[in-house]
């Protein structure tokens, strides 16, 4: 399955709150067939979803949304690379994959570099929204030429 027959626009949307110059939660959004698309081509594997008997939803194995994430999901200040969590995720009926996570800088910071090459590698087109929330609030996004971004 190619997803560049499915649809047109390639997005994920990021959302980050930084509690205390310190604290961060963050939950990213994105398309879940896009992801299996990725991950299958990065890794040469097939993954899948199973659905739990509890609540019938789909969920996949979160070893590998992390395998996936710590590799093209970075926060990091100076010398200071925070440690993300992924403490749920879910596959939404309209096929949207929404990963919930959370991390801490060691030492309090307000400017700290995001690197976001998410799914640009096998879909060229993708683009990755991040709004930061804190005492400012500010935007920016990501696509397979920009990588990498400051936020101050």
């Amino acid at each position: 399955m190619n997803p560049a027959n499915i649809h047109e626009t390639y997005v994920s949307v990021t959302e980050i709150q930084l509690k205390n110059n310190r604290d961060l939660e963050i939950s990213i959004e994105l398309t879940a067939h896009d992801f299996e698309y990725a991950y299958n081509k990065e890794y040469n594997t097939t993954i899948s979803t199973r659905i739990y008997p509890e609540n019938q939803k789909e969920y996949y194995n979160e070893k590998i949304l992390f395998r996936y994430l710590k590799k093209h999901f970075i926060i990091n200040a100076q010398t200071d690379t925070v440690s993300l969590k992924i403490i749920g995720h879910e596959i939404n009926l309209e096929g949207t994959l929404s990963i919930y996570i959370e991390g801490s800088f060691k030492n309090t910071t307000r400017d700290f570099n995001i690197y976001n090459d998410m799914l640009v590698r096998q879909l060229p087109n993708q683009q990755n929204i991040v709004n930061l929330k804190s005492d400012k609030n500010l935007s920016f996004t990501f696509n397979k030429n920009i990588k990498s971004h400051e936020f101050k």
